[in-house]
């Protein structure tokens, strides 16, 4: 939830214009109501790019990009929520005003998880600098790592005593409970409070605002721990949400529209080094959903750069899954045996690692081949039916079952048969009456109803829409939207449901008169849907009555179920 205070969002957009904004980056033309481009985060030349001035909000019927002013500004300059606000309000005069924080009984704010953040990595720095920190010096010089790149990424040590960070942080007005709970400090069995990290080389890790978060920490001595030790989860971190390096890596990816994804802390580093401005890393785990989601905002295609042995390739084969389901382009840079990107940078330069990505495997193609040669012909289903079901919308199942089928060897109708796909069908109408359509399909005509026509929100309430929803996203995604500010209410949807919206709101073939017909449809499905509802309450009441002989009550509940019938 946004903590700017409620107007300002709605201030920034009464002030700017949002064809205005978007017209720095691509040469809009009018066509009818809508103004059109070619779109302006994939590649392309035909106009799939759409603007509705009147409603604030863009979609790209290509790549389903989506949004208002601020999601716009955001994606297009890399920039996370809060900065993109920062920099329209500031364009637009207007003063930032934000929400106090409010801290849960024995928590610590995000505003005091951020200063004591800042703090460990001023001072992590300056004892990278000092007599403590040569063996974290002589390591980064073998690695082969310049100066600016540790500087500009922050590097740092953590001395090896046990309570140096811990008083620097008193001595600065943080306590230890408040260092505990900001995941800086641990606490042992008998309540004494300890550095996390000790004896390591730090990596700090940065939100899109360039404010370091959390840290990531890599023993340099054999045995003494975990090699790697990451933060553990606070109010500013949450693990599998971030990625290294994305804060420096930002606007060059937003330029080139692509990633390149690897795996370490020193992968990323020797990238950077080496040229590839738009590059970042996992932190330490498999790649999430949230992760893909982050780089969707920035990037239309993810070259994987994983590590050339077993464990990369399985690594290659889950991404390239994960990345692809959520609607993003991928492809897979093999490197050799044995090799990761540091070391083909290392030994070979910058020329031998643009060859392999300019050889780099299409995504799906990968793991076709991949699962084709390692797995059996039922296991190889097993996992197409997987990634089908990650599949989250009807335009991408259409996209990838013929590719999936060909790669099989497969026909798609048998590939469809196989799938039990309900698409296998004759198609339908598109307008399907409410009446007689799937559940799904009815969820998503009520609720791009309501999308379109908020001012039947209070009657859609009144005739228990919500109870309608046949699942628990759709309900969910019907209270957010429930009387919710038009300015504010993009803040409140994830990226699914962010689409869903504009592209409801884009629809510029309804008319006044045709909504008004709808309303009429959708009001009568609504009470028909509430009828049948209450005579199921009536007839499991009835039947409650004769089994417990109560034979007034059931004479009472005939009456109803009869009245409710003929009326």
């Amino acid at each position: 939830m946004s903590t700017f205070d409620q107007g300002l969002i709605a201030e920034i957009k009464n002030r700017l214009r949002i064809e205005d904004v978007i017209g720095r980056y691509v040469e809009l033309r009018h066509v009818g109501t809508r103004l059109v481009a070619p779109c302006p985060f994939h590649q392309e030349t035909k106009p799939s790019f759409s603007v509705n001035p009147e409603g604030g909000f863009y979609y790209c019927f290509g790549c389903q990009a989506s949004g208002d002013i601020i999601e716009f500004y955001r994606a297009i300059s890399g920039l996370d929520f809060g900065e993109a606000v920062e920099a329209l309000a500031h364009e637009a005069g207007i003063p930032i005003r934000r929400r106090p924080e409010r801290n849960a009984d024995g928590g610590v704010s995000r505003t005091q998880c951020l200063e004591a953040h800042a703090l460990a990595a001023v001072f992590y720095r300056r004892a990278l600098q000092g007599q403590a920190g040569q063996a974290a010096r002589d390591y980064i010089a073998r690695r082969g790592l310049a100066a600016e790149i540790v500087e500009s990424f922050a590097l740092g040590w953590a001395p090896a005593g046990w309570n140096e960070l811990r008083d620097h942080l008193r001595s600065r007005g943080i306590g230890y409970e408040a260092a505990e709970k900001s995941g800086l400090v641990s606490k042992s069995a008998k309540g004494s409070y300890y550095d996390r990290f000790r004896e390591r080389l730090i990596f700090p890790i940065m939100n899109l605002s360039g404010q370091v978060v959390a840290f990531g920490g890599r023993s340099l001595v054999d045995g003494d721990g975990p090699k790697y030790l990451n933060s553990s989860e606070t109010p500013i971190y949450t693990k599998g949400e971030h990625l290294y390096g994305l804060f420096q890596a930002r606007r060059a990816m937003s330029h080139a529209k692509s990633v390149l994804l690897t795996e370490g802390y020193v992968d990323v580093l020797s990238l950077h080094q080496f040229g590839f401005q738009n590059s970042c890393g996992v932190l330490g785990t498999a790649l999430t959903a949230e992760q893909v989601h982050r780089l969707s905002g920035l990037v239309a295609r993810v070259d994987l750069v994983f590590d050339g042995d077993s464990a990369g390739r399985k690594a290659s084969l889950r991404s390239a899954e994960m990345i692809l389901t959520q609607g993003l382009k991928c492809r897979v840079v093999c490197l050799p045996e044995g090799e990761d990107v540091d070391s083909v940078l290392q030994k070979f330069g910058r020329e031998r690692l643009e060859e392999l990505v300019s050889r780099a495997v299409d995504g799906l193609d990968y793991c076709l081949r991949h699962v084709s040669e390692n797995m059996s012909p039922k296991e190889v289903l097993q996992w197409a039916k997987g990634f089908v079901g990650q599949l989250k919308t009807h335009e991408l199942q259409s996209f990838y079952l013929p590719k999936l089928a060909t790669g099989l060897g497969l026909s798609e109708a048998e590939w469809r048969q196989v799938l039990h796909d309900p698409a296998a069908g004759a198609s339908r109408p598109a307008q399907e009456r409410l009446a007689t359509s799937n559940p799904a399909r009815r969820d998503r005509n009520l609720l791009a109803f309501a999308v379109r026509f908020p001012e039947y929100h209070q009657e859609l309430r009144q005739l228990g829409l919500e109870r309608a929803l046949t699942t628990e996203r759709g309900r969910k995604f019907w209270n957010t939207i429930f009387g919710a500010d038009p300015h504010e209410v993009l803040i409140r949807l994830d990226q699914g449901e962010k689409q869903f919206y504009v592209q409801c709101q884009m629809r510029s073939d309804v008319t006044a008169d045709e909504g008004l017909q709808e309303w009429g449809e959708v009001s009568e499905f609504l009470r028909q849907t509430n009828q049948r509802c209450e005579l199921d309450s009536l007839n499991e009441g009835l039947r409650r009555a004769r089994q417990e002989g109560n034979f007034q009550e059931e004479l009472r509940l005939l009456a109803l179920i009869q009245e409710r019938r003929q009326g």
